[in-house]
């Protein structure tokens, strides 16, 4: 690796490791989005509104982090080629001092 660059291994496994904690995130968003809604569905007194309120609430907690998680996974690739380190065959030789 040369001076500041990210190995290119380490980008590779960052994006790898990045796709596959996707359903992780929207699992975790909808999880919260459940026990969230379930807190503010309490206070209604019909159990039809309850329940809807607390999906309605983990789908939309669970699509919005989804929408946000895939879209900076799509950019990560471009982020992290502006920061990988170059393959040795595009390093400069430096000359002998």
């Amino acid at each position: 690796m040369t001076d500041g660059g990210v190995p290119r291994w380490l980008a590779h496994f960052l994006l790898v490791v990045g796709w596959l904690l996707t359903p992780v995130c929207a699992w975790g968003a909808s999880y919260f989005g459940l026990w969230a809604g379930a807190k503010i569905g309490v206070r209604l007194s019909a159990p039809g509104a309850m329940v809807g309120v607390a999906l309605g609430i983990a789908f939309l907690s669970g699509f919005l982090v989804l929408a946000v998680w895939v879209r900076a996974m799509r950019r990560l690739p471009h982020w992290l080629a502006h920061r990988m380190a170059p393959r040795r065959s595009q390093e400069t030789p430096r000359a002998p001092d």
